[in-house]
């Protein structure tokens, strides 16, 4: 018994090492996971017992293309230009080696698209952030607006309707949008009593079987009563008005009271700068001021103001002769004066338009 044992046993460790990856000497890695959002997908996965060559082996195989294997020595790596097409479903191995060994593969499903999810058979199932979201309040109702999702992604895989519910105060709202559209909206009424709090928004979307959702905060501003602006604006506009009378009125009596005021006439003019000029007559070059009108004074004044003038003439000319004799006082008494009477005459101006005779040396 004990001598046919032997060969059994030299038999076994023998074949053990001939085919040492049979007996699992190379750990397998463990632990795979994937993460797939918004088109990048990521694998890891964990090894109990590297060494330094230990590599790892990923093989990417899609359903409805060609399979890529990628070595690496990380124990992550990042599949996402090996798995472009967001609508095809992904089956990956991952293997280790050791040299010329290598351990069992693991394996691991993952999918963006619906057509392809079953429960039974992907573990992982993909998913997308839901778009970002803009909200503006009015009055007693908060407006919700984002961009869709084909919009952002550009893949061929969301160009299809986007449905979406928005829950707020445990009131759930369902909405769709196309991609064709400009942008996806949603309008939540609330109740006044609010007003000045702030309150949650819970945003769900599914597109192309691919799940998003998204939480949002809206703080309700405290609503203040709008004051009615006709009564200010007609009021402004009466007011103005009747300033703009006021001013037109204050112009109108102004100009009228100046158009009554009498204005001197060129004669009385004429008259006043006459008898300034004959208080004046040493000035040695008068300066006519009037012209001489042709005017007929009234007969009943004619013969007055001619003798008027005449008596003026006369005086002017007694000053001017005692201003001569003034003058030759100043000789002295030993010659004799002439008289005036054996003296030239010679015309005198008295005022512009005005001579008289009188007699020189």
């Amino acid at each position: 018994m004990t001598m046919s044992k032997y060969p059994i046993v030299y038999f076994g460790v023998f074949y053990a090492l001939l085919f040492p990856s049979v007996f699992g000497f190379v750990p397998s890695p463990t632990n795979v996971s994937i993460v797939c959002h918004n088109f990048v997908n990521i694998l890891y996965w964990n090894y109990s017992s590297p060494t330094e060559q230990t590599k790892f082996s990923v093989l990417v195989n899609p359903y409805e293309s060609a399979s890529q294997t990628v070595d690496t020595s990380q124990t992550y790596l990042d599949i996402s230009s090996y798995s472009r097409n967001a609508d095809d479903d992904y089956l990956v191995f991952v293997t280790a080696h050791d040299g010329q060994e290598k351990s069992e593969n693991v394996s691991i499903r993952f999918t963006y698209s619906k057509d392809y999810f079953d429960r039974n058979k992907h573990k992982y199932k993909c998913s997308l952030d839901f778009p970002a979201v803009n909200t503006s309040v009015h009055k007693d109702v908060i407006e919700v607006f984002f961009q869709h999702p084909f919009m952002l992604h550009k893949q061929d895989l969301l160009n299809e309707e986007f449905t979406y519910t928005v829950t707020h105060d445990e009131q759930i709202i369902s909405y769709s949008c196309f991609e064709d559209e400009e942008l996806c909206t949603a309008e939540i009424h609330f109740n006044q009593s609010i007003a000045g709090q702030c309150v949650e928004l819970k945003l769900e979307g599914m597109i192309a079987g691919i799940p998003s959702y998204t939480y949002r905060n809206v703080c309700v501003p405290q609503q203040t009563p709008e004051t009615d602006k006709t009564g200010i604006i007609a009021a402004l506009l009466g007011g103005g008005a009747i300033v703009l009378f006021i001013i037109i009125g204050f112009v109108w009596l102004l100009w009228r009271k100046w158009s009554k005021i009498p204005q001197m006439s060129q004669g009385l003019w004429c008259s006043i700068s006459r008898e300034s000029h004959t208080m004046l007559v040493s000035q040695s070059e008068p300066t006519d001021i009037c012209p001489v009108t042709s005017q007929a004074l009234p007969s009943s004044q004619t013969e007055e103001e001619s003798k008027t003038v005449s008596t003026l003439d006369d005086t002017v000319v007694d000053l001017r002769e005692v201003s001569e004799e003034d003058k030759d006082g100043g000789d002295s008494e030993g010659f004799v004066r002439s008289s005036d009477y054996d003296s030239p005459k010679f015309l005198q101006e008295m005022g512009p338009g005005d001579f008289t005779e009188g007699n020189g040396p």
